[in-house]
């Protein structure tokens, strides 16, 4: 079947999580051409996305784009319909806001993988509000208007998907929830196969993450203050100032780190940290590859990685005195490392390219 494939992504501005399922999706479709809002060259040397050809929007023209974009949250409905796809057969949308909003004609098939349908629109609309410090009276009453507008598009735009896949059950349930649509769940691909997990787990604790409110970070190193239990903090965000405000001495502040530093810290860490509700959690399932347990907050898709009381423990509230409760049980355990890392197979890299390009051709076939 000699098709003419679109990708169609958000923002490539570094190699994270849905630029890993890029990487993934070209390696079963190479011909494919790629479309997204901006991109951003330099940050992709020495990764698989260094020598890829990119079509951007009208975003990719304005000055000093790469630390505007998320600002231009706005305008995205716009730029995203400005992407020209139509002389392609099959359109894959890879989306965590609007890229399933890609015009596309009824002679196409259109698939979008769905990391969470646009969180500042749905389940996180606040959050969006209070990160980006818009609480003024006359700023909040217009923001939500426009994450209102936003919420419309959205909804409207859903339609011009045929298929929607799913990251994990809890993102399928959030597109039945704001879309009314259905979805087929693959898990996103982890490279378990990069991990080597220690024979002997050290006795520090890790978290990994954006540092962004949402993600908890503060609660959780506020619960290691009274624990005095030794903390590993590995990444970037708004949140690090006070984090370093607020941190003891058993508390290490690494910022952002590359693949092979993450992958050392998770095959040693005694436990990986999680307190943030995620729509699947690429990291946990990194952790667990490691053979390291997990200690998270039950809701999302921690309660999907993990077997509770298995290759790790779930926690029911999202405070630190929740957390403090389920590391004092833990520290009473003797989990086996084993188990996490066999846990960790059935999200494998090569599992998804399998169950994704058996769902496209199932689809293709269906028409």
């Amino acid at each position: 079947m000699n098709l003419k494939i679109a990708i169609v992504h958000e923002w490539l501005s570094t190699l994270g999580g849905s630029e890993r399922i890029l990487v993934e999706a070209l390696k079963i479709y190479p011909q494919a051409d790629i479309f997204a809002l901006t991109h951003f060259p330099k940050n992709f040397i020495n990764t698989p996305l260094e020598n890829v050809k990119v079509n951007t929007s009208f975003f990719q023209k304005i000055p000093n784009v790469e630390n505007l974009y998320r600002k231009l949250l706005p305008l995205m409905p716009l730029a995203i319909e400005s992407l020209d796809v139509s002389k392609y057969d099959l359109v894959i949308s890879l989306s965590h806001a609007v890229a399933h909003g890609v015009k596309t004609h009824q002679n196409q098939k259109h698939i979008s993988y769905i990391s969470t349908p646009m969180r500042y629109a749905w389940h996180m609309r606040d959050d969006y509000l209070r990160l980006h410090k818009l609480n003024k009276p006359l700023i909040h009453s217009a923001a939500r208007l426009t994450l209102n507008l936003l919420r419309r598009w959205d909804k409207s735009a859903s339609k011009r998907t045929d298929s929607f896949i799913a990251n994990s059950h809890w993102t399928a349930s959030h597109i039945k929830q704001a879309w009314n649509r259905e979805s087929h769940v693959i898990y996103p691909p982890v490279d378990v196969k990069r991990f080597s997990p220690a024979k002997e787990r050290e006795h520090f604790y890790l978290l990994v993450s954006r540092l962004v409110p949402y993600k908890m970070s503060v609660e959780i190193v506020k619960a290691f203050n009274e624990l005095k239990l030794p903390l590993i903090v590995v990444g970037d965000g708004p949140d690090i100032a006070e984090l370093y405000e607020i941190a003891k001495e058993n508390i290490e502040l690494m910022f952002f780190q590359p693949d092979e530093v993450v992958t050392d810290l998770m095959n040693r860490a005694k436990a990986f940290v999680y307190m943030a509700t995620e729509d699947f959690g690429i990291a946990m399932a990194e952790a667990q590859a490691a053979g390291c347990p997990i200690i998270a907050y039950y809701k999302g898709g921690a309660s999907e990685i993990v077997k509770d009381g298995e290759t790790g423990i779930l926690f029911k509230e999202q405070t630190s005195a929740s957390l403090i409760e389920a590391i004092n049980k833990f520290e009473a355990m003797k989990l086996n490392s084993k188990a996490a890392s066999e846990n960790a197979a059935r999200f494998s890299s090569e599992r998804f390219r399998d169950e994704f390009s058996s769902f496209i051709v199932s689809s293709l076939r269906s028409e």
